[in-house]
């Protein structure tokens, strides 16, 4: 160490024992300092004028109003630690928000004990009332509430709204390319889940109408020529599962692999899987202007009140009230539990005989969240097999494979992935349906096309991908 050196140490090592604690202010940007005046003050129940974006200022009062516990005590406590080790010389508005956001997650991701049966009741029964959430939960109404309102301000748990395909005469099709060179994509393209490594697969869901089934067809086999090999599938609804088993309060989400392993030793017997139920062939119903706003809104937010329509629509307050309940009461918008746990960031999917999913299912059930689906080939409809999505610890993915497949004979047809990145949108039905014609539009030029794999695989997302493929 050099002499001045040496004396920079010593002034540092002197303020710090005269103050008793780092000078960690001095390091902070002023764009940096007015982040933490604003968590501060904001957490006190104050008001402070900030020069964030909107956007960027819901975000950060979200996760200060979310938080449980004092995030402000938290940060203060984290930059003193990051200034006694040494050699920081200043802390940026990026740097800060950084740390908030790290922070929050963590703590969102951590249920309470009233939270994890709330969680478990929700996924199972999303758009009934807290009364019901309430018996069956087995929490008091107080409780469920609670648990409630953290959970949905935090971003953890939103009922969203899933289009009834069967009775509007629309189709879910799973499209699995192999090695590809050119993949699927298009306005019509739901969900797109990718998996590195020497052999890729990417999974790609689209919503189209069932009477476009064998001209989708025709499009498929045309990519067969430059891909490894390509598959269609009708996929179901299917659902979402949730469970605590592997939620330690001290040490938040870890996989139990040893118990997992035992669970898989336990086997089960063969599912008998039913087809997928085909859509009806009929047109949609008439639907007015009115009609395709509120269905939008409702898929964005099932929970969206009359009033909340108005507001995002301009539509009158009578024609959302009249519409809304005639939507909701016709099934033709179904409610949907939809779950982020930000530490349950990793995504392993499974593709399972009928076979052997009898084995490998009950042990799946005690992961933390997953979604269960049925597929059936649209070229051989004798073909089914079991779909599993499952959210996991971060970086636990591949030890559960690991396990997966040092647990299961060769002879087992399934084969297991962690996802690397994905994508997902919400097609609007304004844009799908055609009310002069009443009828879902329909052009393969206009509504798909063609991209290169490394451009899809580069636009996809390593942190946002798609659990539920509903």
């Amino acid at each position: 160490m050099t002499q001045p050196e040496v004396e920079a140490q010593g002034q540092d090592e002197a303020v710090m024992t005269e103050d008793k604690s780092p000078k960690y202010e001095s390091k902070l940007s002023p764009s940096a300092t007015a982040i933490l005046r604003f968590v501060k003050t904001f957490e006190e129940g104050g008001q402070l004028q900030v020069f964030q974006s909107d956007a960027e200022f819901e975000l950060l009062r979200t996760m200060v109003t979310s938080y449980r516990g004092s995030l402000s005590s938290l940060l203060t406590r984290r930059l003193e630690e990051v200034v006694n080790l040494g050699g920081v010389s200043i802390i940026s508005q990026r740097d800060i928000m950084s740390l908030i956001v790290n922070l929050w997650e963590e703590n969102i991701s951590r249920l309470s004990r009233t939270e994890l049966p709330f969680l478990e009741a929700a996924i199972k029964n999303p758009g009934v009332t807290l009364n019901v959430l309430s018996e069956r939960s087995g929490l008091s109404y107080a409780q469920t509430r609670r648990a409630q309102k953290r959970l949905s301000e935090s971003g953890v748990l939103k009922t969203v709204g899933m289009l009834n395909t069967h009775k509007l005469g629309l189709e879910r099709v799973l499209i699995i390319f192999e090695s590809p060179s050119l993949v699927l994509s298009g306005p019509y393209v739901q969900k797109t889940l990718m998996v590195d490594g020497y052999s890729p697969l990417v999974l790609v869901v689209a919503t189209i109408p069932h009477q476009q089934r064998e001209e989708l067809l025709e499009t498929i086999r045309s990519f067969r020529g430059s891909t490894g090999g390509v598959s269609v599938w009708s996929l179901s609804d299917g659902r979402p599962f949730f469970s605590g088993r592997y939620f330690n309060p001290q040490d938040g989400w870890n996989l139990d692999l040893l118990h997992f392993r035992l669970m898989l030793r336990k086997g089960g017997d063969p599912l008998l899987l039913a087809d997928v139920a085909t859509p009806s062939p009929r047109k949609p119903n008439r639907f007015t202007y009115a009609d395709v706003k509120i269905i939008d809104a409702l898929v964005d937010e099932y929970d969206s009140t009359g009033n909340d329509i108005v507001t995002s629509t301009g539509l009158s307050a009578s024609t959302a009230f009249r519409k809304r309940a005639q939507m909701i009461k016709n099934r033709v918008v179904l409610p949907r539990a939809r779950v982020n746990i930000p530490r349950l960031s990793d995504r392993v999917v499974c593709l399972l005989s009928p076979e052997c999913s009898g084995d490998i299912i009950p042990a799946w059930n005690h992961l933390p969240i997953t979604y269960q689906s049925r597929i059936q080939s649209l070229e051989d409809s004798s073909e089914k097999k079991v779909l599993l999505v499952s959210g996991l610890p971060a970086g636990s993915g591949r030890y559960l494979i690991e396990v997966l497949n040092d647990e299961t004979s060769k002879i087992h047809d399934y084969s297991a992935h962690v996802v690397a990145a994905g994508s997902g949108q919400s097609t609007k039905v304004a844009s799908m349906y055609d009310r002069r014609s009443d009828s879902w539009k329909w052009d393969v030029s206009k509504f798909f096309d063609a991209l290169t794999y490394s451009v899809v695989r580069r636009e996809a997302s390593p942190t946002d991908i798609p659990l539920d493929l509903a």
